[in-house]
């Protein structure tokens, strides 16, 4: 049986455990959950040649915030890398970098109230179940968004070049999106949140993919 790794791979393995509306799949779906936060946090950071390979082995939740911060130092801001012809002024394609936000960092490290043993029974009717349940769900969809683009961190410049690293789904054909001998211009820009509608040309994964 195949066990995928990437933070979408335990993202779509978390909703199957909380579509059982069973309380023991809770557990299951929170280490899922956990794992994602930090695999998609780890896949940032081993994109970056200017990232240690200390810091780029670690899987502590605080440590690899800080480290993420530093080496990119947006905060919560979504990047938006937009491709235009230069001479038609039409977008040949969009990019995203979505990340990990602060708030999705802290949820994950609150699952850990719930992944020892409890020192106290809970009935079915406890509210500790729906909190439970509430927090699993708040996380589902802060993934959704944190998985969505295809920047492996925000575009940096050194010097006079601009380095970016990118994660395309497979059915994207790229070479075909940017064309040979066209010449672009391309726009940044940065948004507290990832829009609800994204454009015609935005390449993004799917929650299928």
């Amino acid at each position: 049986m195949s066990y995928g790794m990437s933070a979408r791979d335990y993202l779509r393995r978390a909703e199957s455990c909380l579509n059982q509306n069973n309380p023991r799949h809770l557990f299951y779906a929170a280490f899922e959950l956990r794992c994602a936060v930090e695999a998609r946090m780890q896949q940032y950071l081993e994109s970056w040649d200017h990232v240690s390979k200390k810091q780029k082995q670690g899987w502590e939740i605080n440590k690899l915030g800080s480290t993420m911060e530093r080496a990119f130092k947006t905060g919560d801001r979504v990047m938006r890398w937009r491709v235009e012809d230069e001479h038609t002024g039409e977008t040949l394609v969009v990019h995203y970098y979505t990340p990990v936000t602060k708030r999705l960092q802290s949820n994950a490290k609150r699952l850990g109230d719930y992944l020892h043993a409890p020192k106290k029974y809970h009935s079915e009717t406890d509210e500790w179940w729906s909190e439970f349940r509430n927090l699993l769900d708040e996380m589902v969809s802060q993934l959704r968004t944190a998985t969505t683009g295809t920047l492996l961190g925000p575009a940096l410049k050194k010097g006079n070049h601009i380095h970016m690293t990118t994660d395309i789904p497979p059915e994207t054909n790229i070479e075909r999106i940017y064309g040979k001998g066209v010449l672009i211009k391309v726009r940044v820009d940065y948004h507290d949140k990832l829009p609800e509608i994204l454009e015609k040309e935005a390449v993004v994964w799917k929650r299928n993919e």
